[in-house]
């Protein structure tokens, strides 16, 4: 929990927060893939949003209640409620950027070709030898 991994959290709360994280994971494969595959046609063929994406948005919401519970480290350098503040307009920056970036990326690659090709068959694009 990079943003908040400066805060006095204890240990407690590092593991629970490890838990959420690895719980939204497992939401994320379990639920939110297949569900953004037939309802959108997003494929997130290497479970980067699974398994980066939604334990980080779990983090980074955590890191603003952690705020809270450490509001004088030395190191904040707002008062508390501008602080959290601050963090969740980060979060929303960010989510925004990796959105925007990540769906023109995929319309990029979409428009250059690969039509008629087999999806995510590795021996379309590498011919070996033996």
């Amino acid at each position: 929990i990079g943003s908040a991994g400066r805060l006095d959290i204890g240990p407690g709360l590092a593991i629970s927060t490890g838990a959420l994280a690895g719980a939204a994971s497992v939401f994320g494969y379990k639920y939110s893939s297949p569900y953004l595959e037939s309802k959108f046609s997003i494929y997130d063929t290497c479970g980067v949003g699974n398994l980066h994406g939604y334990p980080s948005v779990v983090g980074a919401l955590l890191s603003i209640a952690f705020i809270a519970l450490d509001p004088d480290a030395e190191f904040l350098t707002q008062d508390v409620l501008p602080q959290m503040t601050s963090q969740l307009l980060g979060i929303i920056a960010t989510l925004l950027v990796s959105i925007v970036s990540g769906y023109g990326t995929g319309a990029l690659v979409s428009s250059i070709g690969g039509e008629g090709l087999l999806s995510y068959m590795d021996s379309e694009w590498w011919h070996l030898e033996y």
